[in-house]
């Protein structure tokens, strides 16, 4: 699995401003166009696009401390999100924090109003909300992940997901009866599944269209030129520059982007970024040039 710290040369710690600042100075350094190597820079749009979002930086964090997404059917991290506030929400003015970071139940009736609340609030089992991180190219085709999570109570639970092509960044899925079980007698609560699809081997996903970038030196470029693309699904096609194209072009592939969720044969675009390679001349090439 890639560091993308690593790939910025930042680290957990970094800020936003830190990691737009090393995307910058190392996307001047490696852009293809400037005679960067192409999957360098790729290699860097895809750590940027991953960590200046939040939520995907916090996704790929937590993937990372449990292991890659791309396991190959292997088990994913579920991650459980809030169960404590209602807890928390307890102590109000019953409780305070002495300078050791210890809670003290000193108020009046404080830790029998502590546990009160919390059972006024729990009426019955809690649904659980765990986020899943997937590839696009995970994203793209119908599979099942068996994963595991963790109940409230610290049990861990396992769960085959079905993972349905052209799921979106976002989407919820609900499994009945999967969740919280501590309170007896009533029936269980839900288990919530958000996928989180994170950009992945050189390619951004903006709805249903695929974006990558393709380098090609300057007498492609002038001359017109076909090229073969590996796709996320290991097939090749072949993707037609025309003759005169501009630097920062971007080519249309109609139907070869992701899935539509929920449709039959209805796909996606995929856009090219075409990068323009200028040679660098000496002195004596552009007098050359400049006396033809």
């Amino acid at each position: 699995m890639m560091n993308y710290y690593d790939v910025l040369g930042v680290n957990e710690q970094s800020t936003s401003a830190d990691i737009t600042k090393a995307f910058k100075d190392l996307a001047k350094k490696h852009h293809p166009d400037r005679g960067g190597d192409e999957s360098k820079f790729k290699e860097i749009n895809e750590a940027h696009n991953t960590l200046k979002d939040s939520q995907k930086r916090h996704d790929y964090d937590t993937m990372r401390k449990f292991g890659s997404a791309n396991t190959g059917g292997g088990q994913h991290p579920f991650f459980n999100e809030d169960i404590f506030g209602d807890f928390f929400s307890g102590f109000g003015n019953g409780g305070d924090m002495d300078f050791n970071g210890r809670f003290n139940f000193t108020g009046r009736n404080g830790d029998e109003r502590i546990f009160r609340n919390v059972r006024n609030k729990q009426r019955g089992n809690r649904n659980v909300q765990v986020r899943m991180a997937l590839s696009i190219k995970e994203a793209m085709m119908n599979s099942h992940k068996t994963i595991n999570y963790k109940l409230p109570s610290g049990r861990e639970e396992f769960a085959t997901v079905k993972i349905p092509a052209g799921v979106q960044h976002g989407v919820t899925f609900k499994y009945a009866g999967m969740g919280d079980d501590s309170i007896k007698n009533v029936p269980r609560g839900d288990l919530m599944v958000v996928m989180s699809v994170l950009d992945s081997d050189g390619y951004t996903r903006k709805g249903n269209d695929l974006y990558t970038d393709k380098t090609i030196d300057c007498f492609q470029a002038i001359r017109g030129h076909d090229f073969n693309l590996n796709t996320l699904e290991d097939k090749i096609i072949k993707v037609k520059v025309p003759a005169g194209t501009q630097p920062n072009t971007i080519l249309q592939v109609k139907g070869q982007g992701m899935p539509v969720h929920k449709t039959i044969g209805i796909r996606g675009n995929l856009y090219v970024k075409v990068h323009v390679l200028i040679p660098q001349l000496s002195a004596a090439d552009l007098k050359r040039i400049k006396d033809l």
